[in-house]
């Protein structure tokens, strides 16, 4: 069993929700079933926010172990004069400014009876209150890591260590002096890529050369048309393709539009589930597999515009050329390598390969154009939020996760910021690509249209300590009571990004006990102030 205590400050808004997210973490990495993570977040979430909102302060406290968690919230409030009012679904003592940041509708302490499979609350005038409850856990199916395709070279590495702040998953360290990838963790984004200062960080692939060949096609995402500078159209970019030979090229800005309007009728029809999360990013996808899976049924049941365009163009006799974007598409291309349902083979194209040979024949200026063959994508509708960069998708899921997203529609998350126009595979600025693709001359791709997925998405177990949850427990407690003797610096000079995961990886065998350097270097002065002094001499 593990036990953790959490003080809880009345009127801080800012700080709440930090013990309930805690505890979320702390079920996923003992392997606790999405569904049931999720029903623990919100009843702790709604626990945790009642203190905030109605008290002067006070403690969740929490048991774990492989059959249940407990927690008991205590707080010093004025309490509660009839409690069988309270539990009535709408009824709220919220103050002003509670209303005001969107709290005190009333639903709290009935939310977290309903997500609970024990409840308890105990309260009168004037001595506070103590809300219990229990969830039954239930192991996670275990599933298969997925594959990535990023690459370091390690002779390249300065250890700047940007790259530990920049992973969203944590799947960074750099050990005995070379940076690794934990491969369970990696969600296929590109911020490590984008935070070196050396280039340590890129494509596992080589790719292929852009050489056409007889019935080739060519899928190009819009971003790599508008990468040569002022005065070079994305139509005089697809006509040099054209004189290299190239006589089948689409753009994949109609198959978001098509992904877009499938989504939107699949929010306003199909599903109540709200709201539905467009797959449009599978960089995105992959972070929901692994650090969210109990939104899985939020993710509408498509594949990405590429992968579309993949579906709707080839034919099983002709050769495939894509331009990747980002390390997550390259592994979609990769993955095809497999025969599945037999489709055709596709290649993958680098962005820097694009550039290379396409840069000497656009610098000769041949001022000849053509339509781009493709539909920019359209503005936002209206309920479709867009969120880009992983750090603020991320941002979002957990507030989805907590339940406070009820009002939205759609959410199409990108883990680049702008979008793929930021990919840090490109060189140019990421608004100003895509200002000069809202001005690109376009026309539909009679082939463009949204594909359903044909295998249903599934978590990844990447956060489990340990296959049995008993075993789990226990490393979680011992992880925790090793992170609080670390100084909580995270200063990430021992090779891993914060001092949890390094006494996540002390536990998992992966770092030495001392690896910690502040600790170290705190604890030399002390023992040399206990080391005996040299024998004082003899008076002669």
């Amino acid at each position: 069993m593990t036990s953790v205590s959490y003080q809880i400050e009345g009127g801080n808004y800012e700080t709440g929700g930090t013990a309930s997210r805690q505890i979320k973490e702390q079920l996923k990495k003992i392997g606790a079933d999405p569904a049931v993570v999720r029903r623990a977040m919100v009843a702790a979430y709604e626990a945790e926010m009642n203190v905030v909102i109605h008290s002067h302060g006070g403690e969740l406290r929490a048991e774990l172990d492989e059959h249940e968690l407990r927690v008991d919230v205590i707080d010093t409030g004025p309490g509660i004069p009839d409690v069988e009012q309270a539990m009535k679904p709408g009824f709220s003592t919220a103050s002003a400014k509670a209303r005001e940041l969107g709290f005190g509708a009333g639903m709290g302490l009935p939310n977290i009876k309903k997500n609970s499979d024990h409840f308890a609350i105990e309260s009168a005038a004037g001595r506070g209150t103590r809300v219990s409850f229990t969830i039954h856990l239930r192991p996670q199916a275990l599933y298969g890591a997925g594959q990535f395709s990023i690459r370091v070279e390690a002779e390249k590495c300065r250890r700047s260590l940007h790259c530990l702040r920049a992973c969203p998953t944590q799947a960074l360290r750099v050990l005995r002096g070379k940076p690794e990838i934990l491969d369970y963790l990696c969600i296929d984004c590109t911020e490590c890529i984008a935070a070196c200062p050396s280039g340590a960080w890129g494509l596992r692939s080589a790719g292929e050369e852009l050489k056409p060949s007889p019935g080739s096609i060519l899928i190009l995402p819009p971003v790599s048309l508008v990468q040569f500078g002022a005065g070079i159209t994305a139509g005089q970019v697809l006509t040099e393709l054209a004189y290299l030979g190239f006589s089948d090229i689409h753009v994949t800005a109609a198959w978001e539009s098509a992904l877009r309007k499938a989504v939107m009728q699949y929010a306003a029809g199909e599903t109540r589930v709200r709201p539905v999360i467009s797959p449009v990013c599978p960089a995105v996808v992959n972070l929901i597999q692994l650090r969210f899976p109990s939104l899985l049924p939020h993710v509408a049941p498509f594949l990405s515009a590429q992968e579309a365009a993949y579906e709707s163009v080839v034919g099983e006799d002709r050769r495939l050329l894509s331009l990747v974007p980002c390390p997550c598409q390259l592994t979609i291309v990769r993955s095809r390598d497999r025969p599945v349902e037999k489709r055709s083979h596709v290649l993958a194209v680098l962005p820097a390969t694009f550039a290379a040979v396409l840069h000497p024949r656009l610098k000769r200026g041949t001022g000849r154009s053509a339509d781009t063959g493709s539909t920019p994508a359209a503005p936002d509708p209206l309920g479709v939020l867009r969120v880009t960069g992983i750090h603020k998708v991320r941002q979002v899921l957990e507030r989805l996760e907590d339940g406070l997203l009820t009002d939205i529609t759609v959410i199409e998350p990108y883990a680049c910021f702008a979008g793929c126009f930021g990919s840090p595979l490109f060189t140019e600025v990421a608004s100003v690509a895509q200002y000069r693709w809202a001005l690109a001359p376009a026309k539909p791709d009679p082939r463009a249209r949204a594909v359903r997925r044909a295998v249903p998405l599934e978590p990844r177990h990447g956060l489990r300590l340990d296959a049995d949850m008993t075993r789990a427990i226990q490393k979680l407690a011992r992880i925790d009571k090793l992170r609080r003797s670390l100084p909580g610096s995270n200063c990430g000079i021992c090779g891993a990004p914060t001092c949890a995961a390094l006494a996540e990886d002390i536990v998992l065998g992966r770092a030495q006990l001392d690896a910690c350097v502040r600790q170290r270097m705190d604890n030399e002065p002390a023992a040399k102030q206990s080391r005996p002094g040299p024998p004082a001499e003899e008076s002669k």
